[in-house]
């Protein structure tokens, strides 16, 4: 458990060494890795001169307590993993001794009693698959299609990642220690897919047949020790191994598996994160398409950015100021192309 004179050594620590660094930033996330459900500091960062330190696992409880120390470290931003992983926290107000249930939502009680920092939600899911599906394409190449790839578990991360490779044309080989919940993942993957795509998700009972049926894996289960030596001689073929879920292989198999050449990784979401954070605090200047209508005159209505028009109405590149005309809604509400200048097509009027 954290303690808050410990959060407030390390807040110091942090400034004292970083002198050029003049904020701190805090990104909140959860992990089961290695079966921990404590809190527990994570990494640390340096985006320009803001010091972006990561807690994990932390509770509503632990939150309130370390409200005066954010408040008194004037942290501005705060980053959230708004995936609920931890269990239901039950406390008792000692004052009143009425029991209480708290649902480990930590994005809630940070936008309620921290007002005075910037609540940024994201989700860790989103971003690890991502973050997967960017690493496939630097080792597979742009084009994963037609691509064979195995994944073992169906959580969140196992499922997303079928759904997005499924629909760029990847065939999915799956294996999870529930058959029973597999099948109705499989058969909901199969039934969202389009009919267009002829790639296809297939179930596995057997682990040792789901890594034998493709010559790249993704392990993203919640396993321990789930794949060990005696899986080794099943990787004589693969291009590429994948790990997420970074519990499922022991020691003994990643010795053994580096020993014979094979391209194993370690999944890091880190650059991911702080390109996240990056972009938040120096968001880029090209500007916001707003929805906007204007009368051009009096029989002649403009509309941009996706301002919900009516027939007759013509879309323009900017309503403000346009330069361009793209076309005009129709009785039916579908868009009539023009696609021509402004000037010339309003001359033609």
């Amino acid at each position: 458990m954290i303690i808050k004179d410990k959060v407030r050594e390390v807040f110091f620590n942090l400034l004292n060494t970083y002198k050029e660094c003049d904020s701190l930033i805090l990104s909140l996330s959860f992990s089961n890795e290695e079966g921990k459900r404590i809190s527990f500091f994570g990494g640390i960062r340096i985006i320009k001169s803001n010091i972006v330190l990561s807690i994990i696992n932390i509770t509503q409880k632990e939150l309130r307590e370390l409200e005066p120390i954010i408040r008194e470290f004037k942290i501005k931003f705060i980053f959230i993993d708004v995936e609920k992983k931890l269990p239901f926290e039950f406390t008792t107000d000692q004052q009143s001794k009425i029991s209480n249930i708290e649902y480990s939502n930590i994005y809630a009680e940070a936008t309620e009693r921290l007002n005075f920092a910037e609540i940024v939600p994201w989700s860790s899911t989103d971003l690890t698959c991502n973050a997967a599906i960017n690493l496939l394409r630097e080792e597979l190449g742009n084009n994963l299609s037609g691509n064979n790839i195995t994944i073992i578990g169906l959580g969140a991360i196992g499922f997303q990642l079928s759904l997005s490779l499924i629909r760029e044309g990847v065939n999915i080989n799956c294996f999870t220690r529930d058959y029973t919940k597999g099948l109705i993942i499989a058969n909901s993957i199969n039934t969202i897919r389009s009919e267009y795509t002829l790639a296809s998700f297939n179930l596995y009972k057997s682990l040792r047949t789901a890594i034998l049926s493709s010559s790249i894996l993704i392990e993203s289960s919640s396993a321990l020790n789930n794949i060990n030596k005696s899986f080794i001689d099943d990787f004589q073929l693969h291009k590429l191994i994948l790990d997420i879920g970074k519990q499922a292989f022991t020691k003994e198999f990643v010795e053994n598996i580096l020993f014979k050449n094979i391209n194993f990784k370690r999944l890091d979401i880190s650059n991911s994160i702080s390109e996240l954070i990056y972009r938040k605090l120096f968001p880029s200047d090209i500007g916001k398409v707003i929805p906007f209508k204007s009368n051009y005159n009096s029989e002649i209505t403009l509309i941009s950015g996706g301002y919900k028009g009516l027939p007759g109405n013509i879309v323009v590149d900017d309503a403000k100021s346009p330069r361009f005309v793209i076309g005009v809604i129709s009785k039916n509400f579908t868009l009539e192309p023009i696609y021509n200048n402004f000037e010339s097509w309003s001359k033609s009027l």
